[in-house]
């Protein structure tokens, strides 16, 4: 599939992975909308002037008429659906803004091209949290296996996913559903999260944090480039992915407490890591990471790289970002 003169929509373009997703494509040659909410907000899409090769729209995807509007005004054909409160700390700190951007939010993006009927694949992005947790003996997650979301976070990324299952069964909506591994790599601008953390504050002279009883808690990490690659792949592919889901994983599986070391290791630092206590109502799984065999029988040639160079890459970019902002 050629992706040149594509009507693309992203929603959530200004977030990490909808930058990525739209500076690909643009040098892909699609016409791609970039749907965003709030202008004012820091992004990897205006830092890398993504932003001068798209369309800007402003999208509250609670507005279904606007979602409506922008898809025909647009001749949307494909969707990339990355808007989505993906912060597990705010969504239990704000639960009912976390069941409307993650739940309404999909319902309303998938009922508008039900309405158009013009769309030719969706994706829609799930998490790997909406497995819940599992006892070590059934790890890795498999996309067969029962689901068991507890928390605030876990159940709203379910809950959508069920949603877009739903509109391709009822209505043959052309979606397909993405559980990935936790994302990292140039451009994720929420330093809550471990990796842009711990390099941003080493970039200043502070202290990584670690939340205290997570030091062995264990995730798999995917570079950015990996999973933009294998959501466009799939989406070329729509006449054998609707409808499916896709675990997207790396192998990099690895404790948290290591994942500072190591960039502290990379980084040359020996500034000692900062123990926190953790709020109650914020609640993770302890272990978790993904069976990708799935994805690998669509596509063959995806070969994630290691932690090792995607870091490097990584590090190299926030330490630019981080001295032009000094």
């Amino acid at each position: 599939m050629e992706w040149k003169n594509k009507n693309v929509l992203i929603t959530g373009v200004y977030g990490f992975l909808g930058s990525h997703i739209a500076q690909s494509l643009a040098n892909k040659g699609a016409n791609v909308i970039g749907g965003y909410h709030d202008d004012k907000r820091a992004s990897y899409c205006r830092l890398e002037k993504i932003s001068n090769q798209i369309t800007e729209a402003q999208i509250d995807i609670m507005d279904i008429q606007r979602i409506t509007d922008v898809l025909v005004f647009y001749d949307i054909e494909y969707i990339f659906h990355c808007a989505a409160n993906s912060i597990v700390r705010t969504c239990a700190e704000n639960p009912v803004g976390a069941f409307n951007n993650n739940v309404m939010g999909t319902l309303n993006i998938l009922e508008a091209s039900r309405r158009t009927q013009s769309i030719k694949g969706i994706l829609c992005m799930e998490s790997d949290k909406s497995y819940g947790a599992f006892d070590i003996n059934d790890l890795p997650y498999k996309e067969t296996q029962s689901i068991d979301p507890k928390n605030i976070y876990e159940v709203t990324k379910a809950c959508s996913g069920l949603i877009a299952k739903a509109y391709s069964h009822n209505y043959d909506v052309p979606t397909f559903t993405i559980r990935a591994a936790n994302l990292y790599g140039p451009g994720d601008l929420h330093v809550s999260r471990i990796i842009p953390s711990t390099i941003t504050k080493i970039l200043n002279n502070e202290s990584p944090i670690l939340f205290k009883g997570v030091k062995d808690y264990v995730r798999e990490f995917l570079y950015i480039d990996d999973m933009v690659y294998a959501v466009i792949k799939l989406m070329e592919n729509i006449d054998v992915t609707k409808s499916q889901i896709y675990n997207v994983g790396s192998g990099s599986v690895h404790p948290i407490h290591e994942i500072i070391d190591l960039i502290k290791l990379e980084m040359n630092s020996d500034i000692p890591t900062r123990i926190v206590d953790k709020d109650v109502t914020f609640k993770e799984i302890d272990i978790q990471y993904l069976d990708y065999s799935k994805l690998i029988k669509v596509m063959p040639d995806y070969n994630p790289q290691s932690f090792s160079e995607g870091i490097k890459k990584t590090i190299n970019w926030y330490t630019q970002y981080n001295g032009s902002n000094k």
